[in-house]
């Protein structure tokens, strides 16, 4: 309970802060929308490129990681996408992105690397651009391909090359192989940024939480935070077992595993005009629900 105190209880109390400051009008829907901006586009790639330009990726990219986050991942989107074979493609698509995609961006970083330290970092960079990569390519490309887009593997591909958190990592790691360093000026204008990345996160979190509705089928809803909250870790932590990961790695990939349901779903539902109030619903529903589960993981797994 130390942990959950010491760590997760501050964050979620920043989470509801944000959402209590969107309620009050403090934080209008521009507003949030811009904080949430600044973080994805700016303060998390800055963390992500400084954890990067440190050698995280390449220091942390362990094939059994991989194996024990993403072997588990797809086989959970397989069985989510064929329990919803009657529904329609691209709503299937959107039910086991929902299944799978963690908010690890938002919440998962910050509260996982706060928990286990800083050399918590590499393993999330990791899980944070495969998942990126996989996790958002997927959908698009099968929501184009169903609705007969000629350019649908451009479309995804477009998605996810532009995708901040991905240029970061990657220019970050560029940098990691080469002799030369960012000068001083613009070294510190990055920590400046990666600094900002957890409470503006946390904030800009809760006040967009606000703006999403807990609405129309919420046994499918109530069903996707199942899958992801408890089903999703759960098969990531006998995954680990099985294949012999070290037990500070196996308690990152189980807590990354249950972070509740990515923003992402929704703006992708939102994006292509399906799926909204179900995907908004899991988002809500996995957020408040993560918090007893977060404490309770947190006890268990120690760094």
């Amino acid at each position: 309970m130390g942990a959950f105190l010491d760590v997760a209880l501050p964050a979620f109390l920043l989470v509801l802060a944000g959402a209590v400051a969107a309620r009050a009008g403090w934080i209008d829907e521009a507003g949030g929308k811009g904080l949430n901006g600044f973080v994805y586009y700016l303060a998390v790639p800055a963390a992500l490129f400084r954890a990067a330009s440190e050698g995280a990726l390449l220091q942390s990219l362990d094939w059994r990681l991989v194996a024990a986050y993403f072997g588990p991942t797809l086989v959970l989107l397989v069985v989510v996408e064929a329990l919803g074979r009657r529904t329609p493609v691209e709503e299937r698509a959107l039910a086991g992105m929902g299944a799978i995609f963690s908010n690890n961006v938002f919440l998962g970083m910050p509260v996982i690397v706060a928990h286990m330290g800083g050399a918590a970092a590499g393993p999330m960079t990791v899980i944070i651009a495969l998942t990126t990569l996989l996790f958002i390519s997927l959908p698009v490309l099968r929501i184009e391909m169903a609705r007969g887009s000629r350019g649908a593997l451009a479309a995804a591909m477009g998605r996810v090359l532009a995708n901040p958190l991905l240029v970061a990592i990657a220019l970050g790691t560029l940098q990691a192989l080469l002799p030369w360093r960012l000068p001083d000026p613009v070294a510190a204008a990055v920590d400046f940024l990666a600094a900002a990345s957890s409470p503006a996160a946390l904030v800009g979190l809760g006040a967009a939480l606000a703006g999403y509705r807990i609405a129309g089928d919420l046994r499918d809803s109530a069903a996707l935070c199942a899958f992801k909250l408890l089903v999703h870790p759960a098969m990531v932590w006998l995954a680990a077992g099985a294949i012999g990961l070290g037990a500070f790695e196996t308690a990152i990939a189980v807590l990354a595993a249950a972070m509740p349901v990515g923003a992402n779903v929704f703006i992708l539902a939102q994006h292509y005009g399906i799926y909204e109030r179900r995907a908004s619903a899991a988002v809500a529903l996995s957020t408040l629900a993560a918090m007893p589960l977060t404490a309770l993981l947190m006890t268990v797994f120690q760094p």
